[in-house]
């Protein structure tokens, strides 16, 4: 069994935090056109003058805080899980995917994995966001963490909930998906809700929270395997996810 501890989220966004904090007056100094959007919508809600308050956030760093970039805005999260897995000694050949244009990946209606460039305007769910090899199984996951409901984070609940069903037609027996799922948002009613859409026979489906991971792929590593990827290799190629052996 792996034994590795999952990111510390909420350490690693209040350090996030801090430093888009102290990237303030440097940004403000540079004229962020982001930075500068967020004045204006500050001026537009409350009518200050914008003079007052960019020497405000020039001597006021407590004040200046405020208009610090939002890490969740920064994919802070999904890059931090990105490095997590591809640091776990059962994945190889990690890939973090491209999410939208014609390199993205999607699960069709019929189960299928399909680029971009083939679906072009017909996308069926949101894309997926990494693949990896564990032992000779390709692994497709999609990670989202999430803190409280809305209107967005609930339609991009209902957009795994698809994604799982799609995957349900699936019928290449060498790969395996993966909803990663982390923070409160995700309660018991919603994991058992996720989990009663994956499929349990190959190819199988799993919803987890991003430390569960390394258990899953244990079930898949080669013991004969000394490469971590059994000889094989996965890429795009234009419109074709390409697998080969060269063991």
């Amino acid at each position: 069994m792996n034994i590795s501890k999952a990111p510390d989220y909420e350490s690693i966004e209040r350090a996030e935090w801090k430093r888009n904090a102290q990237q303030v007056k440097r940004r403000l100094a540079n004229n962020d056109p982001g930075l500068a959007k967020r004045i204006d919508t500050y001026i537009d809600r409350f009518g200050y003058d914008e003079s007052e308050v960019r020497k405000k956030m020039e001597t006021d760093p407590m004040f200046a805080a405020h208009f610090a970039k939002e890490p969740r805005r920064t994919s802070l999260h999904q890059r931090e899980a990105a490095r997590w897995i591809n640091g776990l000694a059962s994945v190889s050949q990690f890939q973090s995917l491209s999410q939208a244009g014609s390199e993205a990946l999607y699960v069709t209606s019929d189960g299928e994995i399909q680029s971009g460039e083939i679906l072009k305007h017909s996308k069926p769910s949101k894309s997926l966001d990494f693949m990896w090899l564990t032992g000779s199984t390709i692994c497709y996951a999609m990670h989202k963490y999430t803190k409280e409901g809305g209107g967005n984070q609930d339609s991009q609940y209902k957009e795994m909930i698809a994604l799982l069903r799609n995957f349900l037609s699936c019928e290449e027996e060498r790969i395996i998906l993966i909803i990663i799922v982390d923070g409160p948002y995700y309660n018991a009613g919603k994991m058992r809700e996720l989990r009663n859409n994956t499929r349990a026979h190959p190819p199988r489906s799993y919803a987890v929270h991003l430390e569960e991971v390394p258990d899953v792929l244990d079930e898949y590593i080669d013991p004969e395997s000394t490469d971590g990827g059994g000889g094989l290799r996965v890429e795009m190629f234009g419109k074709c996810l390409v697998t080969w052996d060269n063991s």
